[in-house]
């Protein structure tokens, strides 16, 4: 019987495995607990060594399951299965005061150097786990976006640099770059001092020097770069680009998309455009459209490009019509609030204002983003305020509006040493951070409508000029719905019902001249002009995967400069939060290790072992940090220990244990608090 149950277990175990749920909670129990396993089983090895009595080592926490006794230890499977832990003899972190026994295996009776090895051998491990990790994703293959570069910022320290789209950086300050986070990551390592990149451009590899900028609201310094994302991934048989020639990727040729423009005015064929360029061209022009793709070819590793040719495809993606509420909601700039000391409340605005425009472009909710870039720019560049024109109780009156840059300290170096006009209006623009101080209502409904109730038999439902919509839930299933979204912007509604597939929505409103807000499920309707393309069984396009996969000895070359690497990254991001310059925002806890373990498991094998790589370098460089009842506060006194030659005192050890489980279980409610909040508002 006990055979025929392994032999079922076994037979259900590709099952298992094949499901993305299952093997996810599969790789957040294994993996997460084999990072604290191998912590503890360096302190194991350790007082081993230092010949130390260990009565416990166990597998798992909680109430002991099964084990067995070999000499003076107990080996146990304990019921919960995640990480570990080791029992010492004359381990009394609660008591200090406690003398120590006369065996010679207590803890307390070994030298402070026997001890410090003990105590810092589970860093140890978590390093060398790391490390290991590491170079098997790199023996293996590891998938990455190819750090190519696509977008160079105007008056970036990429654009000073002379680097171009296309370009493939190959190292940054003689650490090699493998992906593309590697090339944001070490630059934030290096911070803002001068450093030496690596580059590749076609067949030619030299050396440029930049200077990364970190601007007044960013948390790393920059040197102002953006991915390649146009590159075309899968192309399904039977689609319209099938037909045209264009192919998915096969790991060394990838078809990319240049440009796109309508047949009957093309653009320059030198025009690079990105993701977002290709998407807006495609939704504003319906009919033909003339398709320019690059095809380029690699070697294995996806760095080197061995050939690039160029070709043209006409195409005309089918259109599906927009679907609307059936109300009007104008994309007009009403003021709702002014920010106080703002640029907008020194020039006299005022809440129910409709911004009109401003320096000469009429302003919509819609494009305000960029009307205040715009405006900033120009006057900056004209030496002079904006000129705004509002709308007041029926009446239009024009205010001066001195828009100031919220990011000087990166515009200075952006225009140092440009002096054409053109050039430096063009980096004041894109560069340039300008904010006006106001928030937008958008949501009012201009025009007499109604709403179609979702089910048949009831009445419409009529919305009278002045009544705001409030919010939304997208339709998730016959008996669900998403979460609430409190952005009822004419735009954002425009680009929610962009899916014709939608069958119910439900809508909050908040009538004119009422506080009770109210809802109701309706069924949206087909716009009758405006459409979109549909892309649907089409094309899948984004940025380039490279493949890193090295022999024996690259791959341990490599996997120790990483652990390297995700070191110093690590160090760095703590000073930059003891500093104040990253939000505690940025902190996660268990709650989001688990999420993102649970979501690499899903993915590929080399993905959870990078992620538990990064995640054991984390609970190495944790552990180490000097706060009592951590590794690194044991550490810390025994460093103490040695210099005065003799103990601290059990009354210090046992305060000091009490400072550092406040700031322990402190720093749990706060990361704890982090990870509820992104699950509850993401």
């Amino acid at each position: 019987m006990p055979q025929l149950l392994i032999a079922d277990a076994v037979s259900l175990l590709p099952l298992f495995l094949a499901s993305s749920a299952l093997r996810g909670m599969l790789g957040v129990v294994l993996g997460v607990g084999a990072l604290i396993f191998f912590h503890e089983l360096g302190h194991f090895m350790a007082a081993k060594w230092a010949g130390v009595r260990v009565d416990v080592f166990s597998l798992g926490m909680g109430p002991r399951l099964w084990g067995f006794q070999r000499g003076e230890t107990d080996y146990r499977l304990s019921l919960l299965p995640i990480g570990g832990y080791v029992s010492m003899l004359g381990q009394v972190d609660g008591d200090p005061n406690q003398p120590p026994s006369s065996e010679e295996g207590d803890f307390r009776n070994k030298s402070v150097f026997k001890r410090f090895v003990i105590m810092v051998a589970g860093v140890v491990m978590n390093v060398i786990l790391a490390a290991g990790l590491f170079v098997a994703c790199y023996g293996i293959g590891h998938e990455v976006v190819a750090p190519e570069i696509g977008r160079i910022s105007a008056g970036s320290a990429a654009s000073k640099a002379d680097l171009q789209a296309g370009d493939i950086v190959l190292a940054v300050g003689g650490d090699q770059v493998t992906s593309f986070s590697d090339l944001a990551g070490l630059i934030a390592i290096n911070g803002e001092e001068e450093v030496t990149l690596q580059v590749q451009r076609g067949t030619k590899v030299f050396e440029t020097k930049a200077t990364p900028v970190r601007g007044e609201s960013d948390t790393y310094a920059r040197i102002g770069v953006s991915p390649r994302d146009v590159w075309v991934r899968e192309v399904p048989q039977g689609s319209l680009f099938a037909a045209a020639g264009v192919q998915g990727s096969n790991g060394t040729e990838w078809d990319r998309i240049v440009n796109v423009s309508p047949v009957e005015s093309r653009c320059a064929p030198e025009t690079e455009m990105t993701f977002r360029q290709v998407s807006e061209a495609l939704v504003a022009t319906p009919g033909p459209m003339a398709f320019v793709f690059e095809r380029a070819r690699y070697d294995a590793s996806g760095f080197e490009c061995l050939e690039r040719r160029r070709f043209e495809a006409t195409i005309t993606l089918p259109r599906q019509p927009l679907v609307t509420l059936g109300v009007e909601i104008p994309d007009q700039a009403w003021i709702r609030s002014v920010r106080k000391d703002s640029a907008a409340e020194k020039a006299g605005v005022l809440v129910g204002d409709r911004l009109v425009s401003l320096d000469g472009l009429q302003v919509t909710s819609s494009n305000l983003e960029e009307s205040v870039r715009r405006a900033g720019a120009q006057s900056s560049a004209a030496g002079r305020s904006a000129r705004a024109i509002l709308e007041r109780e029926g009446e239009r009156l024009e205010v001066e509006v001195k828009l100031e840059p919220q990011n000087p300290q990166v515009l200075a170096q952006a225009l140092e040493g440009v002096t054409d006009s053109a050039e430096r209006l063009e980096i004041l623009r894109e560069a340039g951070s300008w904010l006006l101080g106001v928030t937008y209502a958008d949501d009012v409904v201009a025009a007499a409508g109604t709403l179609s109730p979702a089910e048949e038999g009831v009445e419409p439902i009529a919305l009278t000029p002045g009544d705001r919509l409030t919010g939304y839930w997208a339709d998730e299933g016959t008996l669900s719905w998403g979460k609430r979204s409190d952005n009822t912007s004419a735009s954002h509604l425009s680009r929610l019902f962009s899916n014709p597939e939608l069958k119910r929505i439900k809508v909050a409103w908040l009538p004119k001249g009422e506080t009770e807000e109210r809802t109701a499920v309706v069924k949206p309707k087909a716009h009758p002009e405006a459409t979109f393309p549909d892309f649907a069984g089409q094309l899948v396009f984004g940025p380039r995967i490279a493949l890193i996969k090295r022999g024996a000895l690259g791959a341990l070359a490599l996997g120790l400069q990483r652990t390297g690497v995700e070191t110093r990254r690590l160090i760095n991001t703590l000073g930059a939060f003891l500093s104040g310059s990253v939000s505690h925002r940025e902190l996660g806890g268990p709650i989001q290790i688990m999420n993102l373990t649970y979501r690499a498991s899903q993915e590929t094998l080399t993905q959870l072992l990078y992620l538990l790589a990064i995640l054991s370098v984390n609970l190495a460089v944790i552990n180490l940090l000097p706060i009592p009842v951590l590794d690194g506060g044991h550490i810390f006194f025994l460093i103490v220990e040695k210099l005065k030659g003799r103990p601290v005192s059990g009354k210090v050890l046992i305060n000091a244990q009490w400072f550092g489980l406040f700031c322990i279980l402190g720093l749990l409610a706060l990361v704890f608090f982090n990870d509820i909040s992104r699950q509850l508002f993401p």
